[in-house]
């Protein structure tokens, strides 16, 4: 019988110790996940410390409590809407528990843990939400800067098709800049807004005698800020300016090839040094 409740009370760790590849790409930052799940260790010994004692109402029903808070962390990590009924569960939880521990509990202590479980849980809560709200860093980041070259490309390919600009007069167009681009109506206001945005730098160079020949031409995105942001936690990040930080740069041309490298800063870029870069 013993062996049946270690196994129900260790079965909801092993659930959440096996999802964690499955939020890591979801949008809950880790110190919103670390501050909800901590929730509950802290509501337990808070409890204790207050000198409340357990019941044997609530010693029957641990195991059980203990799954449905476990199955509640566990549908919190997918970080959409689904979470929110877990999430106020969980709250509860540590609502409930604060309260009992200011009621039940013994001497002044009971007061100042009791209000530590209802303010963590408060904290936890807050901290979990603002986490989800968290603007985009790192690799979503730098996705987002390939996106946004990919359909530069897409454009230049389509402003030569349609030889918006023919310098030479002989039928075959040329590329242009991101200003004709978006003139030619290739590129719509709401990107060309976009890339504007102090995010990532975007070049386009423009090589060759049109009079004589086609032009080709080259495109970089740069990082505006390189490095990495600051480990804060995300209900302070809420009152602080974010600046959005990325490591690689990004370069592509008439191929339609995209190739990345991590330059240890944010420079200009040569077609001939990208040509070297390994392909994204």
């Amino acid at each position: 019988m013993k062996s049946r409740r270690q196994i129900f009370l260790w079965l909801p760790w092993f659930m959440l110790a096996g999802a964690v590849p499955a939020y890591a790409n979801n949008p809950p930052q880790p110190d919103g996940i670390l501050a909800l799940v901590l929730i509950i260790p802290v509501a337990i010994v808070g409890y204790r410390l207050a000198g409340a004692q357990v019941t044997e109402k609530q010693r029957k029903r641990r195991v059980l409590t203990g799954l449905a808070l476990a199955l509640c962390t566990l549908l919190t990590f997918a970080g959409t809407e689904i979470a929110m009924i877990p999430l106020l569960i969980i709250l509860g939880y540590g609502i409930r528990r604060g309260t009992l521990a200011i009621s039940s509990g013994q001497g002044k202590k009971r007061v100042v843990w009791g209000c530590i479980i209802l303010l963590f849980a408060f904290f936890g809560v807050a901290n979990y939400v603002a986490s989800l709200n968290y603007p985009m860093q790192g690799p979503m980041v730098e996705n987002s800067a390939v996106t946004n070259l990919r359909i530069i490309t897409t454009a230049e390919v389509e402003f030569q098709n349609n030889a918006t600009l023919d310098v030479n007069k002989n039928g075959v167009g040329e590329y242009g800049s991101l200003e004709q681009l978006h003139k030619a109506g290739l590129l719509d206001d709401f990107l060309w807004k976009r890339l504007q945005r102090p995010i990532y730098r975007y070049v386009v160079v423009l090589n060759g005698d049109p009079a004589r020949d086609e032009k080709q031409y080259f495109i970089y995105a740069a990082p505006v800020h390189y490095g990495r942001p600051p480990i804060t936690i995300s209900l302070l990040r809420t009152f602080l300016p974010h600046v959005p930080y990325a490591r690689r740069t990004f370069a592509s041309d008439e191929t339609g090839v995209v190739r990345a490298a991590d330059l240890g800063g944010s420079r200009d870029v040569t077609r001939a040094e990208a040509e070297k870069w390994p392909q994204f």
